[in-house]
This record gives C-alpha cells, structure tokens and sequence, in this order.
C-alpha cells in the first residue's frame, strides 16, 4: 500500500513539472492560469477544492457523532449567489485591469491598501484549520488502512502538496483535480453500493429502523447527543449559505475562461452539491453506525476508512486511501495556491500597483511554503475532530469577509471604514468565543454572531462614513456592468454565427 501511495505522489509531481514546462512563466499564467480554464476543468477544479478529506472522512465521522443534523448545509445556494451575481464582476475586473485577486479588487473598490493587507491576513489565517484537516485525514486515513503513524501521513500530505504547487502552479493544479476528482467520485460512490450490497443493507428505509433502534433519537433533532439546538442549526445552515465566502471557491470566478464557462458551472455545481452531500449523509447516519458501532469523537473521523477495512477486500481499503488521498491533494493544492496569492499580491506587494512577474512567483511559493508548514503543525495538534475544524474554525472565518466582499461588489455606499470595523471585531470576536470565553457565542453555532456583528458594523459604518469618490464609484459599477454587456452581447453574437 505505501508503495502505491508513494508512486501517486512522484505521478502527480511529475504532472505538475511537466505542466510548468509548458506554461508561459508569467504571473497571471503560474497564479490564475492564464485566465483560460474552461467549464469542464472549473467544474473539477473548484467542486474538488471543496470535496475534500473532510467529504470522506470529516462529514461522514460528524454525522455519525452527532446526528444527521449536520446535513443542513446550503451550498448550493452560496454556488447561484457567488456565480451570478458576484462572479461575473470580478471576471470582468480581472480581465480589464489586470486584477489577481478578489482582494485586489476590493482594494481599490475601497481604496484601502490597508484593508487589503487585513483581508489578506485574515483569510491566510483562517486557510490554516483547513490546510491542516486534510492533513489530519490523510494521517487518520493512512493510520486506520495500514498501521502507519499519523504524523507519516500528515507529512507526507504537506510535503507532496507543496511540490505539486510550487512546480505546477495554478494550470496544472487544475487538471490534477480532474484526474484527482474522478478517482473520488468513484470511488466514493462505488464503494458505498459495494458495502450496502456485501451486508445486506440495500434498503435505506430498513437501515434507518435498525439505526433509530441502536441510538433512539439519533435519526432526529437535536440528536441523541443533543449537538443541533436551534442555534446551532442556524449557525450551520448560515455556514453552508456562506461558502461562497471561501476564497479558494471565489478566485475560481477570477480564473474563468469566459462569462460562459462562469454560467454553466453553476450548473453543474447546483447538482453536485445536493448528490455529495446526501452519499456522504448516507455514510454516516446509516451505512457506519450499522457496520462499525460505539466509536466516538475523533476515533469516527475514518469510519468510512474503517467500514470498507473490515467488510471489503484488502485493496479496497488501499484504493479508498487513495481516493482520500486524491481528494485532500485536490483541496489542498488549490488553497496553497490561494494563500500564496494572498501573500504575495495582498500582503507583501499590496502598496506596489506595479511588481515583476518573478518577484511575484517567488513570494507567492514561500507563502505557500509558510502555509503548508503551519497546516502541519495544526494537524499534529489536532484540536478538534475533522468535521468540526471546517465547520467551527475555518468556515465562520471565512465568512467573515463577506459582507465588505458582497457589499463592494454590490453596494456604492459600502466605506472601507465600515470593513475594517467589522472585520476586525469580528474576527477578535470568533477567535475569542471559540477558544477562550465560549459565552461570547451565545450558545450559537460559531458563525452566527461574529457575522452579524460584522455585518451590522459595516453597514452601519459605512452610513456614517463618506463613500468613495464618483470616479471610483463610476469604475467599479459603471464601467464594468457596460464591459459586461458589450462581451455578453459579443458571446450572444459569435454563438448565432
């Protein structure tokens, strides 16, 4: 198995190598792929940032924990919001003045080098609990499948993502996930009908009795370890809602071949989501607290590992590790970009409107270097169990530059006072209440009251502070909504030729 898991590792550096050969060395080529991914590599590319270790591990081990109250997950509605009504503008930034970044953008919308070092800062610093839970996967993984120690598995993730990123850049990553996508898939759904068809399990009506019996309550809300309150059913549906607050999901709209492939993504991304989501659903709440009872805490972070280990064959345990493998490299490599970006364009250069291509790739693969290491010190730490590292930490941080993103996409009278406030609070807030003084959380879902904070911050702010100048309004609302419809009227017009 470690032979298999090591020669998946040299393929896919191999692929990246190769995919630097043939790329234009530029900047706009190495950190959003030359602009030109289209929407069968988007779909893979952004749909697998986010079908990670956590999909096959993280959500499944939660669910089993806690109840299928943790389904209540609205991504696919984050997916409609971000790609047509969000999306659109930043690829018409992106393509007429030369933008690398969502925070870029908002930058100069706000005209505020100030804030984009802060949502800069703060988006890194929350990339981290999910950098660090694929490594906390693939360690659990590799320790349930085969015995290894869990910080080989740790390491070796960090290690190999960080190869595969500062030698292929953003292109190759992006065909790596159609690869790394497809071996998932398969095996995320295969698997699951092969076990249901092994044990005898083919009706989910009559598992679900077997279930409610073994853990009466557990099939309802708040569960039979009363995890869902109403609160935390708020903050959870609130934290699916947010996704397209994720920065590696955002910077996709950036990297889009044309307005096309933006549109039919969405598509394909609304379908998706609803079918992820309830195989991964099915897991948890029916298939392991059937065949692998009584685990619990972080020991149900592998249960699907678990499961397929002892009722299917020996290499479909190595194949499941492959495909867990698969998708933590597919996630992970996408955000490492993303923070590298992030480090580079709105950190280190964010006061320099003019920077060479070198010094650009060079500060964003230390960024991803950074990055990579402290997501391996997290996943040795591993303060919580995998589900809750994205859905408590990383996701509610997230969300937290949502409302100036949506806001200077959306609003002319959003101020970069109002950002800053509320993003400072907030985040001040979340980190506060999550870890040291939880009252401060109301007995909510983590998300919930550092973003309404921060939202009442920003729009209230911004009423008090004055807007950005006419010229400023007039480039980011005015020119871009005609820049969009002269290129939606040109698509219309080449496709009728």
């Amino acid at each position: 198995m470690i032979y298999l898991v090591i020669l998946l590792g040299f393929l896919l550096v191999l692929i990246s190598a190769y995919g630097y050969k043939l790329s234009s060395k530029t900047a706009a080529d190495y950190l959003l792929a030359g602009r030109k991914i289209g929407t069968f590599v988007m779909f893979f590319y952004v749909y697998f940032a986010i079908s990670s270790a956590w999909t096959f591990y993280g959500f499944p081990g939660t669910i089993y924990n806690t109840g299928p109250g943790f389904m209540l997950f609205f991504t696919f509605v984050s997916f409609a919001f971000l790609y047509i009504f969000l999306g659109p503008k930043l690829w018409a930034a992106g393509r007429k003045y030369g933008y690398l970044s969502p925070l870029q953008y908002l930058g100069e919308r706000y005209q505020s080098t100030g804030l984009r070092v802060l949502l800069g800062l703060s988006l890194v610093l929350f990339l981290f609990p999910y950098l660090g839970l694929q490594a906390v996967g693939i360690g659990a993984g590799m320790k349930a499948a085969v015995g290894f120690p869990f910080w080989f598995g740790a390491l070796y993730m960090c290690v190999i993502m960080v190869f595969i990123c500062l030698l292929g850049g953003t292109r190759a990553v992006a065909w790596l996930n159609v690869l790394l996508g497809l071996i998932f898939t398969v095996t995320f759904f295969g698997f699951l009908a092969w076990i249901m068809v092994k044990t005898g399990n083919t009706s989910l009506t009559e598992m679900a009795h077997k279930v409610q019996e073994a853990r009466p309550g557990f099939l309802g809300v708040p569960g039979s370890v009363n995890a869902w309150s109403p609160g935390n059913l708020l903050g959870l549906a609130m934290a699916g809602m947010t996704v397209l607050a994720w920065p590696h999901v955002v910077i996709g709209t950036m990297q889009a071949k044309s307005l096309v492939v933006v549109r039919k993504t969405v598509i394909m991304m609304l379908l998706f989501s609803v079918i992820f989501c309830n195989i991964a659903a099915i897991w948890g709440y029916l298939v392991a607290p059937i065949l692998v009872p009584g685990l619990k805490g972080k020991a149900a972070d592998a249960i699907v590992q678990v499961a397929i280990t002892t009722f299917l064959p020996g290499w479909a345990s190595s194949a499941t590790l492959l495909a867990v493998l698969a998708a933590a490299i597919s996630t992970v490599a996408t955000q490492l970009m993303v923070a590298g970006i992030f480090v580079s364009r709105d950190i280190i250069f964010a006061a320099s409107p003019t920077v060479s291509d070198r010094r650009l790739i060079l500060w964003s693969r230390l960024g991803m270097i950074i990055a990579a290491v402290g997501s391996f010190a997290l996943a040795m730490a591993r303060p919580t169990e995998l589900g809750l590292l994205l859905s408590n930490v990383a996701s509610p941080g997230f969300a937290l530059w949502l409302p100036p993103l949506v806001g200077g996409i959306l609003w002319k009278r959003g101020t970069k006072q109002g950002a800053i406030s509320g993003l400072i609070v907030s985040v001040l807030w979340l980190i506060a209440g999550s870890f040291f003084y939880k009252p401060m959380l109301m007995g909510m879902h983590p998300i919930v009251i550092p973003l309404a904070i921060d939202t009442i911050l920003y729009i209230g702010v911004s009423y008090l502070t004055s807007p950005v100048s006419k010229e400023v309004q007039h480039k980011f609302f005015d020119e871009l909504e005609d820049f969009l419809l002269d290129h939606t009227r040109t698509e219309r017009a080449n496709s009728g030729n």
